[in-house]
């Protein structure tokens, strides 16, 4: 019996099933558009990976912690404890922030903003053929993101001069054999080849003052035998500018200024803080509402100290501050909960996909189009070929 194409049930199934894949490939089809800065990012990410393992190599030789081991998802060795177990501690910390920052990726965050002030400035931060020199100030609070910062200056060119507090909240370098300056000399020489110039005990008033003598007089000795510069004085201001004074006395053509942390000297208050945004600044922000009554009160505030951070802005350097990891994250698709749900390099840092791109689908479409209309154009021979032959039969 004649049956054209459009009528043959074996062709009509094969027809849906071929637009059955092609309606797959389009509706799963994407397409990933890299970061202009994509591959200065991933070397970043690679840097700071290779210095946890030195960390992490370090922490497990000289702790037998468990519990810490099992709660570090990154494997970097950096997170400490809680604020009851540590004779150092300066504040209650948060845990997912001290895991977050680990990220190695957390890295490729600086050189985003190293290339928002490029775009925005002029500057050369992410030129690797240019060496630029920026100023930073860190705390023991959060050692991945120092280590992130530096593996992002390693890997643009960066020269960084660094200031450091000793201190640390919870979950942070809060281990007497653990804090910050021990483990930037893990790191000096191994990874990196810059350190900070000078350390300060960190916490309240920049001189520990929620800690005990006994740990301060430790901490002392440890900066001391390390051989750093201590920054200590009992006046807030005098210690801000002994900080200033190096930063100056070292450079005058700082691009940007980096504070990672809460250090009292840096940031001033928590209402001078609050002028500075998480993130990328290049003023501060003259709509926040301080109260001075509150500030004049406050008997134990100095109205004429002004932060390391509102000294460099007053000299139009942009600032990066990182705080409130949390919302850092969530605005540049890192991971803050669900860490196990993350792969390296697919951070909206580090480009974006696009799903359904319109290339695919039109070819979806032609070739669902061209299989439709070769199934009408042979049906439709087959029946006019089919009509001559009962013609020519007749005829006979």
């Amino acid at each position: 019996m004649f049956r054209p194409y459009i009528k043959r049930t074996s062709i009509l199934v094969l027809i849906a099933l071929f637009n059955v894949i092609l309606v797959y490939v389009a509706h799963t089809s994407s397409r990933f558009i890299s970061d202009k800065n994509y591959d200065l990012k991933v070397e970043a990410s690679n840097i700071m990976r290779d210095a946890l393992l030195y960390t992490n190599a370090e922490f497990k030789k000289s702790f037998n912690d468990t519990l810490s081991s099992e709660l570090d998802f990154f494997e970097s060795g950096l997170i400490g404890v809680d604020s009851i177990y540590s004779a150092m501690t300066t504040k209650k910390g948060i845990f997912e922030s001290k895991m977050a920052a680990t990220n190695p990726d957390f890295s490729a965050l600086y050189i985003d903003y190293f290339s928002k002030i490029d775009d925005s400035l002029g500057t050369s931060l992410t030129n690797i053929d240019t060496q630029d020199t920026i100023a930073v100030h860190m705390t023991g609070s959060y050692p991945g993101a120092n280590i992130a910062l530096l593996a992002a200056c390693k890997a643009s060119n960066i020269f960084p001069i660094i200031i450091s507090s000793i201190g640390s909240s919870s979950w942070g370098a809060n281990r007497l054999n653990m804090t910050w300056i021990d483990i930037e000399n893990i790191l000096y020489g191994q990874i990196f080849d810059y350190k900070s110039v000078m350390v300060s005990l960190g916490g309240d008033n920049d001189t520990a003052d929620e800690l005990s003598e006994d740990t301060k007089f430790i901490l002392r000795e440890k900066i001391k035998n390390y051989g750093y510069p201590l920054a200590y004085n009992q006046d807030l201001k005098e210690s801000i500018n002994i900080k200033m004074n190096t930063y100056n006395r070292i450079s005058q053509a700082y691009k940007v200024y980096i504070n990672v942390g809460g250090s009292a000297s840096s940031l001033g208050n928590e209402l001078l803080s609050q002028f500075f945004s998480p993130g990328l600044n290049f003023q501060k922000n003259e709509d926040i509402n301080v109260d001075v009554e509150i500030i004049e009160s406050n008997t134990s505030y100095d109205l004429s100290l002004e932060p390391i951070i509102h000294q460099f802005n007053d000299n139009d350097i942009p600032i990066i501050n990182i705080k409130n990891i949390n919302k850092l994250c969530m605005e540049n698709d890192l991971p803050y909960w669900k860490l196990d749900q993350y792969t390296n390099y697919t951070s909206l840092l580090f480009g974006k996909v696009i799903k359904y791109p319109p290339l695919t689908i039109w070819l979806c479409f032609i070739a669902s189009s061209l299989v439709l209309f070769w199934v009408v154009i042979s049906s439709i021979r087959q029946v006019n070929k089919k009509m001559e032959e009962i013609e020519n039969d007749t005829v006979i």
